[in-house]
């Protein structure tokens, strides 16, 4: 099993040579690469590169990087794309605009995946609009199709998780592994696969009664990417593993080899982690996140 690291935080505040490097010289193999962020206001979106740039400079940019990407030895595992409900809910083709570029961004990064939230309509939270909603994705992401048999992309579907009225995460679209394998199902897996966000599980597993390694084990061979972190309570933190001790590490490595899963080991980590230590310290870090992932690769490789 390779190793993984989201890049948006540290492509942000370094550049993305800079990032890049301290990422491989860490000892990671692979990059998740965070094509574009949460896009809700039309400002969002025109901000994006997808936006700014025309396809032939689309191709210049995205090509330039994944030269630099290969010669240092590295590899995109994955990418994921612009996200948002309101930016899907008040601007529709914008959405869909920007989402298709993300499609043609991962092609020139030579990446087989890319990670495209479901949408979420307003009401969703438990299982309410339940109907609506898988109507809602698969319109959302029939309408994609064309670009995936292009360019030879596959979306990961990712689990998702929705604020009630006290601000308390609870499960909504995707929360329950049954919901991802259904539109699977339906859409076909050609081009669409799980990504099961190993953290939102763990904020949704009161809702639906599922384990993160019970979830895994559900969603099976789907699984062909993932997204590790650590959660605190009801914050979605994006932290390192073993940080809170509020997930059964061994058991989630042990269902990732139960199913057979041939993917990376992807740390989603967010800025929480890395947004208080100073600049010349992020390289031992990056080392430190490393160690940990080696240490998971080395129980999912060598247990019985």
């Amino acid at each position: 099993m390779k190793l993984s690291i989201s890049t948006r935080y540290l492509e942000n505040r370094f550049g993305y040579r800079k990032a890049f490097a301290m990422i491989k010289d860490a000892g990671f193999d692979a990059l998740d690469y965070n094509i574009d962020d949460r896009c809700a206001t039309a400002e969002d979106f025109f901000s994006t590169n997808a936006y700014q740039m025309s396809e032939d400079e689309l191709c210049r940019y995205y090509t330039e990087m994944y030269e630099y990407i290969h010669s240092i030895g590295l590899y995109v595992g994955q990418t994921h794309a612009v996200f948002g409900t309101p930016g899907y809910a008040n601007h529709p083709d914008l959405y869909l605009a920007v989402t298709r570029k993300n499609i043609l961004q991962a092609h020139l990064l030579h990446c087989r995946h890319i990670v495209i939230h479901p949408i979420k309509t307003a009401g969703r939270i438990y299982d309410m609009e339940a109907d609506a909603c898988r109507a809602r994705n698969l319109d959302f992401f029939r309408s994609l199709l064309p670009d995936l048999e292009k360019y030879d992309v596959k979306i990961g579907i990712e689990n998702m998780w929705a604020f009630d009225k006290e601000k308390k995460i609870h499960a909504s679209v995707c929360s329950r592994p049954e919901e991802i394998l259904s539109l699977i199902e339906e859409l076909g897996d050609e081009h669409f696969c799980s990504c099961p966000d190993l953290g939102h599980f763990a904020l949704t597993g009161n809702d639906t009664g599922d384990t993160v390694g019970g979830a895994l084990r559900k969603l099976g061979g789907t699984v062909e990417i993932i997204h590790a972190h650590e959660v605190k309570e009801h914050e979605d933190s994006h932290n390192i593993p073993y940080t809170f001790g509020s997930m059964d590490w061994d058991d989630i490595v042990d269902a990732l080899r139960d199913i057979h899963y041939t993917g990376t080991l992807n740390f989603e980590i967010g800025p929480k982690y890395f947004e208080n230590i100073p600049d010349e310290k992020i390289p031992q870090a990056l080392c430190h996140l490393a160690t940990i992932g080696k240490h998971m690769i080395d129980r999912f490789e060598n247990t019985k």
